[in-house]
């Protein structure tokens, strides 16, 4: 008895000091994480992406995208995967793929718009509830390789495998096998390890096609317990989150039966309970059962897993925005009062950057040599109008606006793929503003570098005019840059002139990156050659020929 008694305490005492050191471990990791969370906050990020997870981060946004939504063209001339990389202060698939869609998608209510900027404060001034709430995002943490809707989307398929359902018959095979021993001893213990073999290779053969949606289930798992504790935090201004999540949670609550048994330990640790476990598994396909009943439930629940999956996010995308919000610090609330003029406007993603003004009465049409900034300010343009409207805030001193639909055409290249010219893939983009701006709804913002530029001089010119003309409507507002110093006299009952200018100064191109009022009257082209070593007589022909031009309006 005594010995029992020995053998006892000391089993007791090492399950103590297992559980003890699994709690300090815990302790240790949980305080690391909590640092890491408190230190990041209020910093720029830039955290490589590789293409994988680009298409993971992009999946809600490809599930939720309308026709108000930024198109691929914008996205790509705004940089925007890199505009994301930099706010991504993120610790979940919910948060990342929320914030981009966030990003991507303006809103068009100003009452809307103020209601995020009060989460935003909130969240920033609150560090105890942000912290506390970013913790239960760092516990969901990335979903892998594959977005949870890239299974939501492809789980049907999985779903009308009726095999999946047969997995019931395994238990019973066994069980019909041991009461052939009360039959035939010799013919019963043929059958179980008949039963037992093909249980296994069964199992096996099954377990390896629902690995990847056993992660999926096990994440909507991680949403289901954050959302949990999220729904109890006293926080007034995601009440309507908050909502959303205890109604898809009361849809969700038969969704946990027999998460224990799909989400067991790994045996490869040598845990002789997990061994144990993991046989009874392999002869019963007792997980897969549960598996099975779980994965019918995901497919009958989609519309609430994405609820909670979206609610969630949305509240770690607006922790995002307030701690990239910090760290630009000089920002202004835009003013929708159907103005287009700013302050001290500068991009966000330029160190140092030179801040313009302007106030324009109409459309603005930008002139300058190469390299002056008319390119990065037409994105400083759009990108601000973008900010407003997703976030309620703008890099200037003052914003004035209005609701627009957001379109550019600047970073076009030839299509390889459909074997389309630089051309024939500008004109689609340009039409593309145009049928946009002919549909009903907000109104439309364009921002076009070069109009046209890959054709000749007079097509360009002509066709130029007339685009940007039929631009000029109540519909539309336009910021063009352009090269043909042409366009400035056939738009100018259209269009205001505003440029940049530069400075040649002991053998060198300065440029100061002030926007200023009027037509650009330098050109550097031919300068640019001789900064760059050109022979002298080379330049001096340039020049010379392009001075009778001038002069004379016709080439010689």
């Amino acid at each position: 008895m005594d010995e029992i008694v020995l053998v006892l305490g000391v089993f007791a005492a090492i399950v103590a000091v297992f559980t003890a050191f699994g709690l300090i471990e815990r302790h240790k990791y949980t305080r690391l994480i909590k640092g890491r969370i408190h230190r990041e906050y209020g910093k720029f990020r830039d955290k490589p992406i590789s293409a994988e997870r680009a298409e993971c981060i992009t999946a809600y946004f490809r599930k939720h995208k309308n026709d108000l939504s930024i198109d691929d063209i914008t996205a790509s001339d705004l940089e925007l995967d890199k505009i994301f990389t930099v706010m991504d202060l993120t610790y979940s698939s919910a948060g990342e793929e929320l914030l981009y869609h966030a990003l991507r998608t303006p809103l068009f209510d100003e009452e809307e718009l103020k209601r995020r900027d009060e989460q935003i404060r909130y969240f920033d001034e609150h560090q105890k509830e942000r912290e506390e709430m970013q913790y239960f995002f760092a516990c969901m943490g990335k979903n892998g390789r594959y977005s949870l809707y890239d299974h939501l989307d492809f789980a049907d398929t999985l779903g009308d495998d009726k095999t999946l359902g047969m997995h019931f018959i395994a238990p019973l095979l066994l069980v019909a096998a041991i009461a052939l021993l009360f039959v035939n001893t010799g013919t019963g213990i043929l059958a179980i390890i008949a039963a037992i073999v093909f249980n296994m290779a069964w199992y096996f053969r099954t377990k390896g096609k629902i690995q990847p949606y056993v992660v999926t289930l096990k994440y909507i798992m991680r949403d289901i317990y954050s959302g949990r504790k999220a729904v109890n935090m006293d926080i007034p201004c995601i009440k309507r989150e908050q909502e959303d999540m205890k109604k898809a949670l009361d849809e969700l609550k038969d969704f946990t039966r027999g998460a224990g048994v799909v989400f067991k330990g790994d045996s490869s640790g040598g845990d002789p309970m997990e061994v144990i476990a993991d046989y009874l598994n392999m002869i019963l396909h007792t997980d897969l059962i549960c598996f099975y009943r779980m994965f019918r439930q995901m497919l009958v629940h989609k519309e609430q897993i994405d609820s909670l999956h979206g609610s969630l996010g949305y509240i770690e995308m607006i922790i995002a925005v307030a701690s990239y919000k910090r760290a630009l610090g000089s920002v202004c609330t835009p003013v929708y009062d159907g103005k287009e003029a700013a302050k001290e406007l500068y991009h966000p993603m330029i160190a140092d950057p030179v801040k313009n003004s302007y106030e324009l009465k109409g459309n603005m049409l930008l002139t300058g040599s190469n390299a002056s900034g008319k390119s990065t300010f037409l994105k400083t343009m759009a990108l601000n109008q973008l900010f407003g409207q997703c976030f309620y805030f703008a890099c200037a001193d003052e914003f004035h606006t209005d609701m627009h639909r957001i379109y550019t055409s600047m970073s076009l290249r030839d299509d390889l793929a459909s074997a389309e010219s630089y051309f024939m893939v500008e004109i689609k983009a340009m039409r593309r503003i145009l049928e946009a701006a002919a549909a009903p709804g907000a109104k439309i913002a364009c921002y076009v570098d070069e109009v046209l530029r890959g054709t000749n001089t007079v097509e360009r010119i002509a066709a130029s005019t007339v685009i940007l003309k039929s631009m000029n409507s109540k519909k539309m507002f336009a910021a063009a840059a352009t090269h043909d110093i042409e366009l400035t006299e056939l738009l100018k009952q259209y269009y205001e002139n505003y440029h940049f200018e530069e400075e040649i100064k002991d053998g060198d191109v300065l440029f100061n990156y002030k926007l200023m009022q009027g037509k650009a009257t330098s050109r550097n082209a031919i300068k640019l050659l001789s900064v760059m070593g050109y022979d002298p007589v080379l330049v001096k022909d340039a020049e010379d020929l392009a001075q009778k031009f001038m002069k004379e309006g016709a080439w010689t």
